[in-house]
């Protein structure tokens, strides 16, 4: 009878504290894991890997909404408009932060005709507005070529 020793076709690894040649079922080695405790499994890794991702990023959410509280909402009132040289409208209009902080609003400019048909929009972002304060806000809407019947201004 002749014995017949079965080579694992799997490749080896490296045990992951010091390098040495394991099996490739196993992570660390015998040397590095002298007290024969019992290794996580793949399984285990991944699923450390993703409730620690999850948990990141709803950390990151709950952070982000609170850094926001306070700010807003704005209202844009009294939109002045004129048309320059180049036929672009130059519009400014008064923005107030109904909030308790202060922050910064993106707002949109759109020209509009008598029929109420757009002819430019344009976009911008305020200044630093202090909570309860107002400041101007001013944009050019290029490319109108024409007198505006007027201009209309949403900040958010």
């Amino acid at each position: 009878m002749s014995a017949h020793a079965t080579v694992d076709p799997r490749p080896q690894r490296n045990c992951y504290k010091c390098g040495r040649e394991i099996g490739p079922d196993e992570s660390i080695c015998d040397v590095c894991n002298r007290a024969g405790m019992a290794t996580p499994s793949a399984t285990q890794y991944h699923g450390t890997i993703v409730v620690a991702i999850v948990a990141g990023v709803a950390l990151l959410a709950i952070a982000a909404s609170l850094a926001m509280r306070g700010i807003g909402p704005f209202r844009a009132d009294a939109v002045r408009f004129r048309v320059d040289d180049q036929g672009a409208v130059v519009a400014t209009a008064r923005l107030t932060n109904g909030g308790t902080k202060a922050g910064r609003a993106k707002c949109q400019f759109i020209a509009r005709d008598a029929a109420g048909g757009t002819l430019g929009v344009a976009s911008t972002t305020s200044l630093q507005t202090a909570g309860g304060a107002s400041s101007p806000v001013a944009a050019v809407i290029p490319g109108v070529g024409g007198q505006p019947a007027s201009v209309t201004v949403t900040c958010q």
